[in-house]
């Protein structure tokens, strides 16, 4: 039995705590310790893992790297692999060549034509090894040379690899080498996502001098064009982006000569230089034939509702005459209309095109905001308010009367309608994005001073910041205005006559 302690306790009496005697406590210690020999005995017993190569690693090293057994040698870059047409037919050039009549297939040495300079012969080891191995590293740098080797050998678990290795790695760096070359090797997803890409982050890279000269026109025309572009600001500043890529494309030779705090100056100077040369507007001329879709992809009639940006355009002497009159034509019809009382907005059954007005924003912090879209806006004072509350978060807009001070002019008509759609999103640092929400295309039929929520965020969501807010609007009915006869004939000017005619081609220029 254990010995009794005796402590003094509370008035209630004696605590009795038992302990154990020393001999018992010894042999617990001993027991407990790593140093007795049964205890030494039993460890030694026991098994012990360690870590071997696996099948693939054996493979790999045995059969790829030493070559044993080899029975086929494939000789490129003046280089030898000893390899096997077991393995081989994993990819279909091989497949073909070996089951086939060509006369490689009785061949045990074979010259392998590289045509593609894209391959490499780091990327052409890369594809024959992935034949023997589950693992391929494939790092952004090489991802494209090491697709153009796997598209020579028709391997299409590695181009799949490379692809979707393409779609994780893009970023302002590389998403116009990716771009171009998922065209190349008809890779449909990596091209989807630098579209994509380049749609959510072309307007936020407008002082990246490096990036911009290494746009195409083709792809800038197709980025401009697209209704889902992040709009930072209004229109006017997709214009003032094309004039500094269209330069800095011009001089890629002398980049050095300018930074991004005065390229649009520089850029403007160096147009207005050309046409005091030769007489041309930029885009009339043989060097600005090939940029000619890229301007045309800019919505100017939404760049001309102010006046220093009409002012600005004329005078960097870049976009023809032809383009601009006819539509400050139909702009200053447009305004009569509206304010006659003749249109009130979109009809329904109308949609968002061409010439609605595109315009975005940047909130940097979780606060709350409210602004507007600088320029005329056909008598319409739109507000966007984002209310930033714990409980709530969400978009309003707002038809502005009289509660808030306004620069213009407002109509007083008492419904005002508008097409609208609106997209939120936010993006990380290689510029993917990480959250988004989206409304419309939507009508709304605002009274005066008539506020809406249009958008609400989900509050078990968390925000990140900063969050780019996208929208487009429809104010005016522009030709569907429910009489199906109804246009507003295009202008032809020549320099004898002023003339009507009815191709109405020329007023979607922009």
């Amino acid at each position: 039995m254990g010995n009794i302690l005796r402590t003094p306790a509370s008035s209630s009496g004696i605590v009795n705590v038992p302990t154990e005697s020393p001999r018992k406590r010894k042999r617990r210690d001993s027991d407990e310790s790593g140093d007795t020999e049964d205890s030494n005995s039993h460890s030694c017993c026991k098994s012990r893992r360690k870590k071997t190569k696996t099948t693939s690693q054996y493979i790999y090293n045995a059969l790829f790297e030493n070559g044993e057994n080899s029975d086929i040698k494939i000789c490129a870059f003046k280089h030898e692999w000893n390899l096997h047409k077991i393995y081989l037919k994993q990819a279909k050039y091989f497949s073909g060549m070996f089951q086939s009549q060509w006369k490689e297939s009785l061949m045990g040495v074979i010259d392998l034509q590289i045509p593609d300079e894209n391959v490499t012969k780091e990327s052409l080891n890369t594809a024959l090894g992935s034949l023997y191995s589950d693992e391929v590293d494939i790092s952004p740098e090489t991802v494209v040379s090491v697709l153009s080797a796997a598209s020579l050998i028709q391997l299409e678990g590695l181009m799949q690899q490379c692809s979707d290795a393409m779609k994780e790695y893009v970023c302002c760096e590389n998403v116009c080498n990716y771009y171009a070359n998922a065209r190349m090797y008809g890779q449909g997803q990596v091209e989807r996502k630098c579209i994509k890409w380049m749609e959510n982050n072309l307007m936020m890279q407008t002082k990246n001098i490096s990036f911009l000269t290494q746009i195409e026109p083709e792809l800038m025309a197709k980025i401009v064009s697209s209704s889902n572009l992040f709009v930072l600001q209004v229109e006017m500043d997709v214009y003032t982006l094309l004039k500094k890529w269209a330069f800095l494309r011009m001089r890629s030779n002398s980049m050095n000569d300018f930074d991004d705090k005065n390229l649009a100056t520089v850029a403007s100077e160096y147009f207005q230089e050309k046409f005091k040369t030769n007489g041309n507007v930029f885009l009339e001329t043989p060097e600005g034939a090939m940029f000619i879709k890229a301007f045309q992809a800019v919505r100017l009639c939404n760049v001309i509702i102010e006046f220093g940006c009409c002012l600005e355009l004329e005078k960097d002497c870049i976009v023809p005459p032809s383009w601009l009159m006819p539509l400050y034509r139909e702009r200053w019809l447009t305004m009569l209309r509206v304010e006659q009382g003749v249109d009130h907005g979109p009809q329904s059954g109308s949609s968002l095109d061409s010439m609605s007005l595109r315009c975005g924003r940047i909130l940097q912090q979780d606060t709350d905001h409210c602004w507007r879209w600088n320029g005329y806006n056909f008598a319409l004072d739109l507000l966007v308010t984002y209310n930033a509350s714990a409980n709530s978060k969400y978009l309003l807009l707002k038809r502005n009367i009289q509660s808030q001070r306004r620069r213009a002019s407002v109509g007083l008509t008492p419904v005002r309608r508008i097409l609208y759609h609106i997209r939120v999103f936010s993006v990380n640092k290689k510029g993917h994005v990480v959250n988004k929400v989206s409304c419309g295309p939507s009508f709304l039929a605002l009274e005066k001073d008539d506020e809406r929520i249009v958008l609400h965020f989900n509050s078990g969501e968390k925000l990140h910041f900063p969050l780019l807010v996208t929208a487009t609007f429809k104010i005016v009915s522009a030709r569907d205005m429910g009489n199906s006869s109804f246009r507003i004939p295009p202008i032809s000017l020549t320099a004898q006559s002023l003339s009507f005619h009815d191709d109405e081609s020329d007023l979607t220029t922009s």
